[in-house]
Parts: C-alpha cells; structure tokens; sequence
C-alpha cells in the first residue's frame, strides 16, 4: 500500500475506485466501504484508493465550546489498521486545514476526485457527507458521476446488535466501559500505537515489571481506568500481557493517567524496550483500578489478575 500526502504526488492514473471519509477507528462499517472499493477496482483493473484527512475534520470544526474530540486512531493507526485488514493499493491522506475546509463540493470533486485522481467508480457510506457546509451526499455524487462519466456504489449501514455501527459509538462503548461492543464493532481490537519510555521501576519493585507506554496521540481516546489482558507487537515479536490504565492510587494521589503493561512470556534478549515503538492491543477489561491498604494486597490482586490472563489468552490467539 502506498501512502500519498498531497496531490502532487498522486501518479497519473488511467482510472481509479476510491472511497473516502475520516475511517477513525476502521471499524466493521469502514472495512465494508474499502472491501467494496477494492472489489470494485479489481473488476476494472484499476487502482483502489482510500482518501482520508489529517487532522480529523472534527479536530478543525468542532465548536470550541464543546469538549475536544477524543480519537480512535491517528493517521498512524488508520493506515495499519487498513493495510492488515482492507489493503488498498494507495492511501490518500489530505491536509485539512481552514482553506481545505472552504472548498465547495464541486471543487473538491473536480480537484481530487476528477483531476487527481481520475475516478471511474466511486464508493460512499449511505450518511457520508463532503463539501464546504457539507453539501455533497450520495445523490450529489451520483449526479455529478452522470455528468463526469463515473459511477457511484452507496454501501448501507452494517449493524452490530441491530444498531449501525459508528465512530461515535464505539467511542460512547470505550466511554461507558464496554470494550467488549466496541471491539465487536471495531472488528478488531481497540489500538494504540506508543512508545515505551522510563517510568519509576515501582513494577520491578513488586516483581510485575512493566513497560510504560506512551501514546503517539495526545488526543487518544483511552480506555477507562482499570486492568486490561492486552498484547503488544513490535516490529520482532507478538507478546500477551496485563495492562493498567490508571493513576496507581495504592501509591500516590495523582490525576496523570499512565499506560503501564506487564509482558508475559517475553522473548528472550527482547527485555529492554525502552524507546521501542509498540502497537498495544486492548482484549479484554479484568476489573476496575482501585486502592489497596497495602502492597501486599495489591500485589496478591496482581498475581490472580495475571491467573486471569492466563486463563482467557487462548480465546485470543491470532489464526
């Protein structure tokens, strides 16, 4: 998959089938819409591409009296998550900023969609909307497709448990503490790409040493406190592991929210991470942080969260 930032550099193409939106998250409704784009470039013998934007249009839009908007994924994220589950042969990733935001629906079509890239066929979600005021839809596209000499595929809503399946959803999942939906949704598990980096070796101390992740965004939606079987991947190996997201409260009153993964099985001569890249997997959530009266206790609830983990890896072994 070859990963495009600007216009420019877009080869000249005989055609293409793109699809395009935010995709934060690259959920089960977002890997419908890319899998009919690459079905349908195949069936042409075009190219298939994915256009998306960084920042997050919300990012920009959003009123500024509302609380910032707390991602899934980042750019990062949205093209891993895309070139292992839905590959498409180029990644466009427009810069969206205050005069790309001004663009009407009719020039963004006529900059991107016609002249850059050419299109023969495009994909859209049924409630997917572009254009200055948001004034392009399906039936926009599709007219202006038969004015263009292009045509226009409208995929529907997936479901999950009779509801359509939505970013804001699976952010309202993680929210509420239901990891479990949002991942059904997700058709995958919750992401996050991080970098470990010191923390204050209290892990090593209790015999659950652990490495402190992170994340690349700073605007990352994170689980909610608690203890989390999760997996690391690195560019050498896979490893199941136990998971905090939390303040450690048993140790201090602090408000800083740390990502801290204690590693099973760990390979050997693969013990020092430290500066290491890290793709952190959220499988499943064990219990809640909480506050101990001692160390001892916490660190008797440490070894039956681990016997937990122990127990339910297998349900999460990768084919």
């Amino acid at each position: 998959m070859e990963i495009i930032r600007c216009l420019e550099d877009i080869p000249e193409l005989q055609g293409s089938v793109a699809t395009i939106g935010s995709f934060d998250g690259i959920h089960r409704g977002h890997q419908a819409l890319i899998e009919k784009c690459i079905t349908e470039a195949s069936l042409r013998n075009l190219p298939s591409v994915v256009i998306t934007f960084h920042p997050h249009p919300q990012q920009l839009l959003r009123d500024s009296e509302k609380r910032p908007i707390r991602l899934l994924t980042g750019i990062d994220e949205r093209a891993y998550l895309i070139e292992k589950y839905a590959p498409v042969d180029i990644l466009l990733v427009l810069d969206f900023n205050h005069g790309f935001s001004t663009y009407s629906a009719d020039e963004f079509a006529e900059m991107v969609l016609e002249k850059a890239l050419n299109i023969r066929h495009m994909v859209v979600g049924y409630d997917h909307r572009f254009g200055h005021n948001r004034e392009g839809d399906a039936e926009w596209l599709k007219q202006r497709g038969t004015s263009m000499g292009y045509d226009v595929s409208v995929v529907g809503p997936i479901k999950n448990e009779n509801l359509p399946v939505s970013s804001t959803l699976i952010r309202d999942h993680i929210q509420s503490d239901r990891l479990d939906l949002a991942n059904a949704m997700l058709g995958h598990s919750y992401t996050l790409f991080g970098t470990v980096v010191h923390g204050e070796q209290r892990g090593q101390s209790l015999n659950f040493p652990t490495a402190n992740v992170e994340p690349h965004l700073d605007n990352k939606l994170l689980p909610n406190r608690g203890v989390y079987l999760s997996r690391i991947k690195t560019d050498k190996f896979s490893c199941f592991g136990m998971c905090n997201v939390g303040v450690r409260p048993t140790f201090k009153n602090g408000t800083e929210v740390t990502i801290e993964v204690h590693l099973f099985d760990i390979p050997e001569g693969e013990e020092n991470l430290y500066g290491n890249e890290v793709i952190l997997e959220f499988l499943q959530k064990l219990r809640d942080e909480k506050k101990f009266s001692s160390v001892e206790d916490l660190i008797k609830q440490l070894e039956n969260d681990k016997k937990t983990c122990i127990a339910i890896i297998e349900n999460y072994r990768e084919v």
